[in-house]
């Protein structure tokens, strides 16, 4: 086994000894009969050589595989044109809202539009580095530090980070990331009806939800020119926030290294679907441009990516590496390789652009309760009914659980079993769980901590903390 692999299996049962003894029991994971995707972003630190001796902890985790748009849960509470809001001549900030202000201009930031795994434990990793941006601001140790103040290139009084030299990080998927990287070949089974003769096992690619990006109009002719002989089953029109209408549809024959959306079902109506991008686009965007996002970017102007991203082993997966469609070249193909090539470009453009792909494994470590289990478990009922050639006996279907859990590590001393550190939102709506929320005001109480409003609050704070620049520097530019 090399010294990749062992790392990897280290990360995958900590990320799964965390979700077990640290995650809260009494709400948010998946019932018996229900299944999810749970993903962790691991903290390794390089203090030694030998991989059994690196230290490692979770920094972040989620479960959650659905997405959402501005649910009408959300949507119908506004009901009246936002003006303005000022405050002696200036807008007013977030903090300065009252109850009987009408908030509607935030209501789009306030929804979690994209609730699957990956995401999720990704914005509670852009958390962690918020909380300590602040603490620093405030002169505030943190507990367990992942940052380190370096000198501003450009001379600004922007106090600027930078991840620790002997911390890299890592993360945990339990299935292949929806989207390019979950296209690799799995097998099912199935019953002869000679009981002396062996059961057959059939392969097939595994079927991606994510819908493929057609045009950006819904020109059948500019469909076909983009994309010649595919043949495209359905195609469903949406309009994007910016009113951009995009095409996307579902092929015959799945398409490799296409980019894709989370269009959700198809019996929602198109205003309402989702608009994200695939967790495998994303991911490849975060390798590219850092996983610390716009907003952070202003005090972390490095990129901040993983070195590696483990998955636990698909149990229908097929070893079908000459053909690239095995699990594992499913994560090289759509991830690593998509990612080196990306920057293979960005570094023409932009000279001293040091970012590597991540490594890519997948590792023996179960998550019982994956996507990929509950299909294997399934296709196994429904092999044994076959079998048993049984009229009778009802196959119960495991259905998708529609509740997350985010946790991230404290920036103080908490432990981390206290369950301030726990979010539990409903992915169908987007925000936290709990009543309805009847006004606006009461959708913004209920915003989840890693929702975009709730980040435009902490870049806000933060930038009311900065130094602020000498009067004499003010007057003379004056």
């Amino acid at each position: 086994m090399t010294s990749t692999a062992t790392l990897s299996e280290r990360i995958s049962q900590c990320a799964l000894n965390h979700y077990h003894n640290v995650l809260p029991s009494n709400g948010g994971k998946p019932q018996v009969s229900e299944w999810t995707v749970y993903a962790a972003i691991i903290c390794c630190r390089h203090n030694t050589n030998n991989d059994d001796d690196k230290e490692l902890w979770v920094v972040s985790c989620a479960t959650g595989s659905k997405c959402t748009s501005v649910r009408p849960i959300v949507s119908s509470l506004q009901t009246q044109t936002m003006q303005p809001l000022k405050k002696h001549g200036r807008k007013r900030s977030h903090s300065e809202l009252t109850d009987n202000d009408d908030c509607s201009c935030f209501i789009n930031g306030i929804v979690l539009k994209d609730s699957h795994a990956e995401i999720l434990a990704r914005r509670g990793l852009m958390n962690v580095l918020w909380n300590e941006v602040e603490n620093t601001l405030l002169n505030i140790p943190t507990s367990q530090p992942l940052l380190e103040r370096i000198i501003p290139s450009t001379g600004s009084n922007t106090p600027q980070f930078q991840l620790l030299p002997d911390l890299s990080l890592h993360m945990y998927i339990s299935d292949n990331p929806c989207g390019d990287a979950s296209i690799y070949k799995i097998k099912t089974l199935r019953a002869t009806c000679n009981d002396n003769s062996a059961d057959q096992v059939d392969s097939s690619l595994n079927f991606t939800g994510a819908k493929i990006i057609l045009s950006n109009t819904n020109d059948q002719m500019n469909i076909a020119k983009q994309y010649g002989s595919i043949s495209i089953s359905s195609t469903i029109t949406c309009t994007n926030a910016a009113n951009n209408i995009v095409t996307v549809g579902r092929e015959d024959v799945q398409q490799l290294g296409a980019l894709r959306l989370k269009s959700s079902r198809s019996n929602i109506p198109s205003h309402l679907r989702s608009m994200s991008m695939s967790c495998s686009d994303k991911i490849v965007r975060w390798g590219v441009l850092g996983l610390q996002g716009a907003l952070l970017s202003m005090y972390i102007p490095s990129p901040i990516v993983l070195s590696s991203i483990c998955v636990s082993k698909d149990p229908r997966a097929v070893n079908n590496e000459a053909n690239n469609l095995g699990q594992l070249e499913a994560l090289q193909r759509a991830l690593k390789e998509r990612i080196k090539t990306t920057l293979r470009r960005v570094m023409v453009m932009e000279k001293g652009w040091n970012v590597l792909p991540p490594e890519v494994a997948v590792v023996s470590g179960a998550f019982n309760n994956s996507k990929s289990a509950s299909e294997y478990r399934q296709d196994k009922r429904q092999h044994d009914k076959a079998a048993n050639n049984s009229q009778t006996v009802c196959v119960p279907k495991e259905s998708v659980c529609g509740t997350s859990i985010n946790w991230q590590q404290s920036s103080c001393c908490l432990s981390n079993t206290d369950k301030r550190l726990t979010e539990i939102t409903i992915g169908a709506t987007g925000l936290k769980r709990g009543k309805k929320p009847k006004s606006t005001k009461d959708a913004m109480k209920s915003a989840s901590r890693l929702s975009r409003y709730q980040f435009a609050v902490r870049s806000q704070k933060c930038s009311s903390l900065l130094p602020k620049p000498d009067s004499n520097i003010q007057s003379e530019e004056k």
